[in-house]
């Protein structure tokens, strides 16, 4: 069967003749200075843009004999431009990459197995948590240096909660306490509609929902993912308590109506889920009293909630790979890594975390970092499917929007995923799904 062809690959070919605008002259590696080699580090813009900086002028420091030249490029055209750079054959020699990504992006992504076991000493491969030593690898084979993670958590609001009279969040908790603590603290407003939810519920994406569907027993695919299995009943059960936190417990918002920036502005007491990258704007928010625990448990399990890594790969066209392994090494150091944990984050070092637990900011935001450590044990990481972001954005999460809306039954909107993910599915050849 003839394989269907990805959507990636018409938007970078359309956009090749483009290129140039932001990375002019790029056809032929940048000529280097003082007779040093050059590698380039394709980045996103971010806030720890002075951080990247400072480490790439301190790794010229230690390795004066290698120019680092970083590409900045907006986080919502990163994928894109990658592709078209690929495309163009004009891959950078380093690059953001993620578990996430490794099945997504392993065309252009060097095979670093050998780097990893050379220098696993050197580097402390020990030193990160086994299950990020999982996230690293596909099929086995090394692909990725990690830097920093997300995992999926309860967020809540101390002060909501002490208002409310009730006792933060507990370990034990399960769906059944998030409905009877977020229907507490739901506030109605003087238009009738409450101005105050007792939690978020995160549309658009695959964040929220997909964590339901996993404590409920459900999977998105079959171990040899060639089949879709939304459509089952395990699967429904947790798109039911999806949607109904809106539709029956009411202590979500309707479709439409989730505040803006709601945990921040204090119009949200809880969110499912969450992102460890907005630590550090909820701690620039004055008089924000928020911290976190475990994930409340599932009918089926408390596992589900994600686990997922970010870290750097190397181009496949590199031509100087043992400089680009150098840098990243130095990038994803204990030291490095310890920076951006300060900043607000999770370590995905064991060193760092025990250091970060026990260290002088264990009593700064979140407090209960035990909780978010502990929370690596229910964690799953996102399948390892290579078409996994197509279908779960283009094919599954329209039929989910539809049942927020009310348009569909958690069965029908289930049901209707699958059969459309399975149709995409069929197009290929099985060697390649």
């Amino acid at each position: 069967m003839r394989r269907r062809p990805e959507l990636w690959s018409y938007l970078a070919f359309a956009l090749v003749a483009g290129a140039g605008f932001w990375w002019a002259g790029r056809s032929r590696e940048p000529r280097p200075v003082h007779g040093r080699t050059v590698i380039t580090w394709y980045s996103v813009i971010t806030p720890l843009r002075d951080h990247y900086e400072a480490q790439a002028k301190a790794f010229e420091r230690a390795h004066p004999d290698i120019e680092v030249r970083i590409l900045w490029v907006p986080d919502s055209e990163y994928n894109v431009r990658l592709k078209t750079l690929a495309a163009a054959r004009q891959l950078p020699d380093i690059f953001l990459s993620g578990d996430v990504w490794i099945s997504y992006l392993l065309p252009l992504t060097m095979d670093v197995t050998a780097y990893v076991r050379r220098d696993a000493a050197e580097f402390g491969l020990d030193d990160f948590f086994p299950q990020i030593r999982t996230a690293m690898q596909h099929e086995g084979r090394y692909y990725i240096m990690p830097e920093y993670m997300n995992l999926s958590l309860l967020y809540y609001n101390r002060r909501m909660f002490a208002e409310a009279g009730l006792p933060e969040p507990a370990g034990r908790w399960t769906w059944s306490d998030l409905v009877a603590n977020g229907k507490q603290l739901t506030h109605a407003g003087t238009n009738g509609r409450p101005d105050v939810w007792g939690c978020s519920r995160v549309e658009n994406w695959w964040g929220e929902w997909l964590i339901y569907v996993r404590q409920a027993g459900g999977k998105v695919f079959t171990e040899d993912g060639r089949r879709c299995l939304l459509g089952s009943p395990e699967a429904i059960a947790g798109l039911r308590f999806y949607e109904e936190k809106s539709s029956r417990h009411h202590f979500s918002a309707p479709a439409g109506f989730e505040p803006r920036n709601g945990f921040v502005n204090e119009r949200v007491a809880m969110i499912v889920g969450g992102h460890v990258n907005y630590w550090l704007n909820y701690n620039q928010m004055p008089g924000l009293d928020w911290d976190v625990q475990l994930l409340p448990a599932g009918p089926h399990s408390r596992r589900g909630g994600e686990l997922a890594m970010a870290g750097y790969s190397i181009a496949r066209t590199c031509r100087h790979p043992e400089e680009a392994w150098a840098l990243m090494k130095f990038l994803t150091r204990p030291e490095a890594v310890a920076e951006i944990v300060a900043r607000g984050s999770l370590a995905v070092r064991q060193s760092v975390a025990a250091a970060n637990i026990r260290g002088p900011r264990r009593h700064e935001r979140p407090r209960n970092l035990g909780a978010a450590y502990a929370q690596f044990e229910f964690g799953e990481p996102i399948p390892r499917h290579p078409h996994f972001i197509e279908i779960m954005l283009q094919i599954v999460q329209p039929e989910i929007d539809r049942m927020v809306l009310g348009q569909l039954t958690p069965e029908e909107a289930g049901r209707r995923a699958e059969a459309a993910a399975n149709a995409f599915l069929a197009t290929f050849d099985p060697a390649d799904s």
